[in-house]
């Protein structure tokens, strides 16, 4: 009973202390049918007439796990029907959603969720949307922002509330929704996909990173963690208006484009014109998802030595461009392109991720491996693996630049790449279209279908195997020849 009495109590503590409700409001509780979201939807119908508000519930079936899906989906509705609560279900293949955006899966089943709720929340006059992101939710998100590279929002994790989405339970842990959800005996649906570390980082995250920092190192990490993440909230809660005043001041927004001026943000210390460049990209995607630590020191970069006219492009077809009194950033300006157009600015490839180039209607990709794969690809062909500690964590796709060299595998002197192209005889018109591969410092990795360069070669200490592909245009050759193995 304690166990229980806490979590509900914790539930409406998170509620006054950030003004998430008011009597009368309409709340659409988003709900997968696992712990967490059941614990949430019996909690609120618990405290409903306490708190005066009026439920409803919402369900994304993503089509993921077959019956598994449909079962979860049948059981959020029977709850419904039992406690008399409006359902609204959805069906959504977020596998193919994810291919046809070359998005990943759980980005895709992300977006997928947040458009459908908030669909829902507009047509029904929902006043708030209700999820059941927990404690542990925030402190995961918290360690996979860090990993990925982040600011002070990665370090919130989850923020409590943004906008009409609340998360009522972000107090409250894991454990203490399972035991919830015993106590009152729900039942709730068991994904078997989270207890695999093998395709999610998330799940490497609460699998392995975390009971190791626990068993080895720090015992209340969770704690910590959570701390770390409530002192970020509460720092960006006092400096956020000082980040709206100078976004005012520098940025001119249009419909999908806006400006900034290059002097303001050359005045400006590095921290606000970092959490200015933030709010920019938020402003274009509606949030902030996906853009890294190394999105954020290209733009640097092109504020500071680029010439201008130089382009980079960042995730979510966002074009950066610098012009001659602004730095220009646009979406969808990299979507489609003519046939025969040379690869334009800097496109940054995660390490592991993938990137669209439209230009010549190709997609790089790459993953790490601990396992030495039985093939190494052919450099001459779509695919190279090559040593994923030497490349480091971002690499780049562009094309060729009079002057660029490298050092191809097998040699010990550099090789211009006009003198690569020529013995290959590929016309002078087909050059800008072939894509480069380099690591953040500019260094060749492979031209794409034909070299490998040799600093990054796999060897017999390489430990972490980095595999890069690349798929569609098809100028790129697909030799059989093995002069190239690697």
């Amino acid at each position: 009973m304690e166990r229980r009495m806490r979590l509900q109590r914790k539930l409406v503590e998170t509620v006054n202390q950030h003004q998430m409700l008011q009597a009368g409001y309409r709340i659409l509780v988003a709900v997968s049918g696992g712990p967490d979201s059941m614990a949430l939807l019996h909690a609120l119908y618990t405290l409903a007439d306490e708190l005066d508000i009026k439920l409803a519930v919402a369900h994304l079936n993503h089509q993921l796990r077959g019956p598994a899906a449909d079962g979860d989906e049948a059981y959020v509705k029977q709850w419904c029907k039992q406690w008399d609560l409006p359902f609204f279900a959805q069906r959504q293949d977020i596998a193919k959603l994810a291919a046809q955006q070359k998005l990943s899966v759980e980005e895709a089943g992300r977006q997928a969720r947040y458009s459908f709720f908030a669909r829902l929340a507009d047509e029904h006059d929902f006043d708030r949307v209700a999820l059941g992101h927990t404690a542990t939710d925030r402190i995961e998100t918290l360690l996979i922002n860090l990993l990925r590279g982040t600011g002070l929002s990665g370090l919130c994790g989850i923020p409590p509330r943004r906008g009409r989405f609340i998360r009522p339970l972000i107090a409250a842990w894991r454990n203490e929704t399972a035991a919830y959800c015993r106590q009152y005996d729900l039942q709730p649906r068991l994904d078997a996909s989270n207890l695999s570390s093998d395709n999610y980082l998330r799940n490497q995250v609460r699998l392995e990173l975390l009971p190791l920092l626990e068993s080895e190192y720090a015992p209340h990490i969770q704690s910590a963690l959570l701390r770390l993440a409530q002192a970020a909230q509460q720092e960006l809660s006092w400096t956020e208006p000082l980040v709206q005043a100078a976004y005012q001041q520098a940025a001119e927004d249009n419909d999908h484009s806006l400006s900034l001026d290059l002097a303001q943000l050359a005045d400006m210390a590095p921290g606000l014109r970092y959490r200015l460049l933030r709010q920019a990209l938020v402003r274009l995607r509606g949030d902030a998802a996906d853009i890294e630590a190394v999105h954020y020191n290209m733009l640097q970069q092109l504020i500071g030595k680029a010439q201008t006219g130089a382009e980079m492009h960042l995730p979510g077809a966002i074009s950066a461009r610098r012009g001659y009194n602004s730095i220009e950033l646009s979406t969808g300006g990299h979507g489609s392109s003519e046939s025969g157009e040379a690869i334009g600015g800097h496109y940054i490839l995660p390490v592991p991720g993938k990137v669209r180039i439209p230009q010549v209607e190709l997609t790089v990709s790459t993953e790490l491996t601990r396992k030495r794969p039985a093939k190494l690809g052919n450099a001459r062909g779509r695919q190279v693996t090559v040593d994923g500690q030497v490349i480091g964590q971002v690499l780049l796709v562009r094309g060729w630049q009079p002057g660029d060299s490298f050092q191809p595998l097998g040699l010990s002197g550099h090789k211009k790449l006009q003198d690569l192209f020529v013995d290959k005889k590929v016309p002078r018109h087909e050059r800008g279209r072939i894509p480069l591969i380099v690591t953040g410092d500019d260094q060749i990795v492979w031209v794409v279908g034909y070299r490998l360069a040799d600093p990054f070669k796999v060897t017999p200490r390489t430990k972490v195997f980095a595999i890069i592909s690349a798929t569609g245009e098809d100028h790129i050759p697909a030799s059989s020849d093995n002069q190239d193995d690697i």
